[in-house]
């Protein structure tokens, strides 16, 4: 299967299943994957950033795309690119399969906000250090962050 890796834009963010949509703001920038077909197979959407960190949401309609390279281009772009330390998450508790795969992504639970998605269904709050990033090269965790 080929995949090909390209930037979030306005047209291919209207591709993003509503499940996996999060609200798109000012700040929103990404990378998505498609297949030969042109089906969107996986993307990551970045937003909420500050001066150290951003706020990171997944999808993943093919699971094959994680042996494409997949995590080291999301995660070279955020650390390495835009120069980021950290990499926020935010799942809701009952979402097993999500907190899974981002706890094997490296991600660390910080905290939960109860109630915080809905009723009874807490916020859990992840972050990956770029020093803990399995992802990206030993030599480009060391690289002074600007």
């Amino acid at each position: 299967m080929k995949m090909y890796f390209e930037p979030l834009t306005q047209t291919n963010w209207a591709m993003l299943p509503e499940s996996a949509k999060p609200r798109f703001c000012d700040d929103s920038r990404g990378i998505m994957v498609f297949d030969e077909h042109n089906k969107l197979i996986a993307g990551a959407v970045m937003d909420s950033w500050t001066d150290n960190s951003c706020m990171i949401h997944v999808f993943i309609g093919n699971p094959f795309v994680l042996k494409h390279r997949f995590a080291h281009e999301v995660f070279n772009y955020a650390f390495n690119i835009a120069k980021r330390g950290v990499i926020i998450g935010c799942t809701p508790a009952n979402n097993k399969k999500a907190l899974k795969f981002n706890a094997n992504m490296g991600f660390e639970e910080q905290t939960r906000i109860k109630d915080g998605y809905a009723e009874g269904v807490d916020h859990v709050i992840t972050q990956l250090r770029k020093e803990n990033c399995k992802f990206i090269d030993q030599q480009e965790k060391t690289r002074r962050v600007a």
